[in-house]
Formats: structure tokens, sequence, C-alpha cells
């Protein structure tokens, strides 16, 4: 009975200490922070367009009469919007930001009918990266007034563009 006794002590003290040691968990390898990738964006209102003849191939290259006044808001590399008013025109600026980054700019034009010259030379040419819309117009100052007044949005502007 002595020795049924010690085996019961023995096992049931033995089962203790393989059920009671705790396992040690190994501590998880912490996961790299990803280098954040750096690219540069250009935005730019530029001031120069080109109309071409189909009969010819023949191109002209117009500058935009100097009555317009472009307003406008950008995304900075911090994601805020800046203001920029009635910019000299061309305007650029190169930001550096983190990627992926949504690339804004958008705006508008305005400008006052007294000022306007006999053959007016109207654009808005928003880019980013090289990339936007670049409708020209080279008309007259009665042409123009009326088609303004019939597409006020064509004195409005936007274009976003993903970086990646």
């Amino acid at each position: 009975m002595k020795k049924v006794t010690f085996l019961l002590a023995t096992l049931l003290i033995g089962g203790l200490m393989l059920t009671g040691c705790k396992k040690n968990d190994p501590q998880p390898t912490p996961t790299p922070t990803p280098t954040p990738t750096t690219k540069t964006v250009v935005y730019k209102i530029d001031n120069t367009f080109k109309t071409g003849d189909i009969n010819t191939g023949q191109t002209t290259t117009h500058t935009v009469s100097p009555c317009f006044h472009y307003s406008f808001s950008y995304k900075d590399a911090d994601g805020k919007m800046v203001d920029v008013t009635d910019a000299t025109l061309p305007w650029t600026i190169e930001i550096s930001v983190n990627v992926p980054f949504e690339a804004k700019i958008e705006g508008k034009v305005t400008y006052n009918e007294a000022e306007l010259p006999e053959q007016v030379e109207y654009a808005r040419i928003a880019l980013i990266n090289g990339e936007g819309e670049t409708a020209g117009y080279s008309t007259s100052k009665a042409d123009f007034i009326e088609w303004i007044a019939s597409h006020p949005e064509k004195l409005e502007y936007s274009k976003t563009k993903t970086i990646q």
C-alpha cells in the first residue's frame, strides 16, 4: 500500500510539475517600419498654348492676354491646400512628397471686361507633373464675351493626380 501511495504521490507531483510550468512565448519579431518613398510633384499654371491648322498641320503658339488673373489652391506636402492669389504666369512650384500622394490644383480665372484686348488669348493650363488641362482659345473680344457668357464654367479648373 505504501508503494502504491508513493507511486501515486510521485505521479501527482510529476504531473503538477509538467502542467504547472509556464511555457515562455517567444517575443514577436517587430515589423520594420517601411521607409517612406519620396517623389517630386510639379504644379504649373502656364501662359502659353498652341493652336493648329488641320489643313496645313502648322501650329501657332499663343500667350495668354495679360488681362486674365489666376487665383488657385494646390495641395502641399502636408496635405493642406495653399492659396495663391493673382499669380504671375507662368507659375511653377516643385514639392517633395511621401508617396502615395494625391496632388491637387484648382482655381478660377477672373478678368475685367474693359481690359480685354480686341484679340483675346485665353487658356486654362493647370498641370501636375506635365499632365492636365491645356485648353486655349484665340478669338475676338466679342466672341469671347459671348462664349464665356454661355460657358462660365470655363473660368474654373481642377486637376487631381495620384502620385505613386
